[in-house]
């Protein structure tokens, strides 16, 4: 059995922060402190954690970044928006300690692309994709679309041409790419019900890395072990 893990959570207070709170427990973690701008010290915490999870926003990734090389703390990051220099922030901190980033934290994701990895004999077909969120989603496309999109080119050798990003209710996550021949179509769906699967990715991801050494890794890496 895993043993069970000490997180600390940036962006503790927000959505994601709160899944990660209430699945930590099925994932043998526990939460024991939280980083934000008012309180950002890992070393200010009653308990040093194992591991650091980030669920925040890309502006305050310097942050986190620093104080987890600071203290040689593993970092799983969930976040997405990043910005080329933030992202580079990431990667360069992966030369010092275990970093896993993904735009996307679901199993069910890693899943898809792994299907859509069939779509490199599609010739003649057209790939779209169309992305549904909640209407609070800051960015558009998703960090999702973006990703399914450039896995979809390494893995297949085929571009999704097209992304069609809508907005509205309280939809969770819902990722569609579609395949469109002359004569005959194709469907590939990702739909996430629930936040916790995020959640639960990224405490499963926890457990992985601190059996890792210092690197820059993917939640497909995580799934593969």
């Amino acid at each position: 059995m895993s043993r069970v893990l000490k997180l600390a959570v940036a962006g503790l207070s927000g959505r994601m922060g709160q899944e990660v709170q209430r699945v930590a427990k099925q994932h043998a973690c526990v939460v024991v402190g939280g980083l934000s701008r008012t309180q950002s010290s890992l070393a200010a915490m009653s308990e040093r954690p194992d591991v650091v999870i980030d669920f925040s926003l890309p502006e305050f990734t310097a942050q986190v970044v620093r104080e987890c090389l600071t203290h040689k703390t593993p970092l799983v990051s969930g976040v997405t928006g990043y910005a080329a220099t933030e992202l580079q922030a990431l990667q360069d901190a992966g030369k010092q300690i275990p970093v896993v980033w993904s735009a996307n934290m679901s199993v069910g994701v890693q899943i898809l692309l792994r299907a859509l990895e069939s779509l490199r004999g599609a010739e003649g077909f057209d790939l779209v994709m169309e992305e549904i969120h909640h209407a609070q989603k800051r960015d558009a496309p998703s960090g999702t679309a973006k990703l399914i999109r450039d896995e979809t080119e390494k893995r297949s050798g085929r571009r999704i041409e097209q992304i069609h990003s809508l907005r509205g209710g309280g939809v969770v996550g819902v990722h569609r790419v579609l395949a469109l021949g002359p004569n005959e179509s194709l469907s590939f769906e990702h739909a996430a019900q629930d936040r916790g699967v995020f959640a639960s990715g990224a405490c499963r991801a926890a457990q992985w890395l601190v059996k890792q050494g210092p690197g820059f890794y993917s939640l497909g890496d995580v799934l593969n072990g």
